[in-house]
C-alpha cells in the first residue's frame, strides 16, 4: 500500500463518523432534560470535519448542527408541557454559536493549515528543483559523453542521499559504472550482472519510471542481498529516441519516499538531456573534424599544384616571348599572332597560379611576409605609371594624389602592399567605361596612412557588398579580376599588415575602396 492510500484510509470514513456522531448526539440530547447543556456535544462532529473533509460538507455539517440544536430544543419544551425554560433557551443559543463558532475556527485552522501546506510543498519543490539544477550545472561542466556519464553517477549520491550507486549502461556490451560516497572517482565494471539484477534493469527500462525495490517480495530481497542493501532504486535515463541505461542508487530512501522518487524523476529527465546535448556535440566534433581535414586536402592540393605550375609557366612564357622575338627564326604572320595570344593567355594562368598559391598560403597560415618600411605615395605612382597603358587602351583618365610634402609610410611586406593596390586599381579600370575617370588618393592622417581608389564606373550592387571581401565573391559585378579571390587578397593583406579595407558608394555613381594602415610616424 502507498503512503497516498495509507493517508486515504482515514479521509474516506470521516464523514461517516461525523454524520454518526451528530446523530448521536441529537438522539442523547432529545433524551435529556432541556436544562441539561448536551446541545454542547452537537461541536464533536464539526470538529471531527476538520480531520478530512470539504468546506462544503463542513457547511452543511454545521447548519444540520444547528437544525438538530432548534428541533432538540422544541421537543424537550413539549416533553416539560409544552413549556420551555428561559435558561434553555439560553443555552441553546450558546450552543448554537459554539457550533457557528467551533465550525469557523475548524475552517480557519484548516485554511491555515492547507496554506502553511502549499508554502511547505512550494520550498521543498524550490529547495528539489534547486539541487536538481545544481548537480546538473556540474554534469553538464563537460561536453563528452563518457564524462557526462560518470558525472551522472556520481553526482546522485549526493543528490538522492545514497551511500552508491551504479550506472548499467546500455550495451553491448553491458558496463556498470560504480559511484561511492567519499570517492571522487568513478570506477568501471565490466563484470556481468546477476539475472535478478538484469531483470530490474530491463523491467525499469520498459517502464520508464522509477522503480523502488524494497524487501516486499522474494525478487527484491534477492536483489537487495546481491547488493547488499536495505532498499533501491531503479531510475532509467532515457529520452524518446534512446536508452542511455539505468541508474540503481542504493541505500534506503528514508521516509519521504515519494519526494525521493520526484527528485529521481527530474533529475533522470535532465541527465538524458545533458547526455543527449554532449553527444550531439561530439557527432558536431566529427564532422567539423571531417570537414577540416577534406578542406585540409583540397588547400594542400591547391598549394601542391599552384607551387609546381609555377615553374613550368615561367619556362613556357619565356619561350614563348623568345620565340615572339625571333629568337627561334623569323615567325609567318599566321604563327605570329598565335604566339601572341599563348603569350596573353600563359600570362594569365601564370598569374592565377600565383593568385591561387598565396591564398594557399593565406589559409594554412604558411606565411612568412617581409616587414619593411613601405612609402605608399612611390607605390602607387609606380602602379599608375605601369597601368597607364591599360588606362590609356580603355579611354580612362588615371590620376594620382598624393601630398608628397606628408609622406604615408606603413610596416608590411612591399609586393602584398602592391599586389593589394593593383587589384583595386585594375578592377576600377575594368569596370569603369570610356571617358571615365579612376583616381588613386594617398593621404598621411597622422594614426593611419590612407589609400583610396575612387572611380565612376557602373558600382556594385547592393546584395553583392555583404559578402565582397570573401573567397570566390563574384556576384553579378564579377569584381576581383575574375577569379572571385582578387578583393579577398586585398583584405588578408591589410588585415595582416594590422589594417582594413572597406567599400562604399561614390555619388552619383561608381565605387569607393579605401585601404587603411597603421603609419609610420615622421622622425
Amino acid at each position: 500500500m502507498s503512503i497516498e492510500e495509507a493517508q486515504a484510509v482515514p479521509s474516506r470514513y470521516v464523514p461517516m463518523a461525523c454524520v454518526l456522531s451528530l446523530l448521536g448526539a441529537f438522539v442523547v440530547d432529545l433524551l435529556t432534560p432541556q436544562l441539561f447543556v448536551t446541545a454542547i456535544l452537537l461541536d464533536v462532529p464539526i470538529v471531527l470535519s476538520s480531520l478530512g473533509s470539504s468546506r462544503r460538507f463542513r457547511l452543511g455539517l454545521i447548519i444540520a448542527a444547528l437544525a438538530c440544536d432548534l428541533v432538540a430544543g422544541y421537543i424537550n419544551g413539549l416533553q416539560d408541557g409544552s413549556h420551555w425554560s428561559a435558561i434553555a433557551i439560553g443555552d441553546r443559543l450558546l450552543a448554537a454559536l459554539s457550533i457557528v463558532l467551533v465550525g469557523y475556527l475548524s475552517s480557519e485552522v484548516i485554511d491555515n493549515a492547507q496554506r502553511a501546506g502549499r508554502a511547505e510543498s512550494q520550498e521543498l519543490r524550490a529547495r528539489r528543483e534547486a539541487q536538481i539544477s545544481a548537480a546538473i550545472e556540474r554534469v553538464r561542466a563537460s561536453l563528452s559523453t563518457e564524462l557526462v556519464l560518470r558525472a551522472i553517477t556520481h553526482e546522485s549520491l549526493d543528490l538522492l542521499g545514497a551511500p552508491e550507486a551504479r550506472f548499467v549502461l546500455s550495451g553491448p556490451p553491458v558496463t556498470t559504472l560504480v559511484a561511492r560516497r567519499g570517492q571522487a572517482q568513478v570506477d568501471v565494471d565490466e563484470k556481468r550482472l546477476p539475472p535478478a539484477a538484469i531483470s530490474l534493469v530491463q523491467r525499469a527500462a520498459d517502464d520508464g519510471d522509477v522503480v523502488l525495490v524494497g524487501p516486499t517480495d522474494a525478487l527484491g530481497r534477492l536483489i537487495l542481498d546481491t547488493f547488499g542493501t536495505p532498499a533501491m532504486l531503479a531510475i532509467p535515463i532515457a529520452d524518446r529516441e534512446r536508452r542511455f541505461g539505468v541508474l540503481l542508487v542504493l541505500g534506503d530512501p528514508g521516509e519521504r519516499l515519494d519526494e525521493r522518487r520526484t527528485v529521481a524523476r527530474g533529475y533522470a529527465d535532465q541527465a538524458a538531456n545533458a547526455l543527449e546535448q554532449a553527444r550531439l556535440f561530439e557527432q558536431l566534433a566529427e564532422r567539423n573534424e571531417a570537414l577540416e581535414e577534406r578542406s585540409g586536402v583540397i588547400r594542400d592540393l591547391v598549394y601542391a599544384l599552384s607551387h609546381d605550375l609555377r615553374t613550368p609557366l615561367a619556362a613556357l612564357g619565356m619561350t614563348l616571348r623568345q620565340a615572339q622575338a625571333g629568337t627561334y627564326g623569323e615567325l609567318p604572320e599566321r604563327y605570329r599572332e598565335i604566339v601572341e595570344r599563348s603569350v596573353i593567355a600563359t600570362d594569365d594562368v601564370q598569374r592565377l597560379a600565383e593568385t591561387l598559391l598565396l591564398v594557399a598560403r593565406f589559409e594554412s597560415g604558411d606565411r612568412r611576409p617581409e616587414r619593411d618600411v613601405v612609402d605608399l605615395g612611390e607605390v602607387v605612382k609606380q602602379i599608375a605609371a605601369e597601368l597607364e597603358a591599360l588606362a590609356e587602351t580603355r579611354h580612362v583618365a588615371l590620376t594620382v594624389d598624393a601630398d608628397a610634402s606628408r609622406p604615408a609610410r606603413i610596416v608590411g611586406d612591399r609586393s602584398d602592399v602592391r599586389r593589394a593596390i593593383t587589384n583595386l586599381v585594375a578592377n576600377a579600370l575594368e569596370h569603369t567605361p570610356a571617358d571615365g575617370h579612376v583616381t588613386m588618393m594617398v593621404q598621411n592622417n597622422g594614426a593611419k596612412a590612407v589609400v583610396r581608389v575612387t572611380d565612376d564606373g557602373f558600382g556594385i550592387s547592393e546584395k553583392t557588398r555583404a559578402h565582397l571581401f570573401t573567397r570566390f565573391a563574384l556576384g553579378d559585378d564579377r569584381r576581383g579580376g575574375g577569379s572571385g579571390l582578387g578583393l579577398y587578397i586585398v583584405r588578408r593583406v591589410a588585415e595582416e599588415s594590422g589594417g582594413s579595407v572597406d567599400y562604399a558608394p561614390n555619388a552619383p555613381r561608381g565605387s569607393v575602396f579605401t585601404l587603411r594602415f597603421p603609419a609610420v610616424k615622421s622622425t
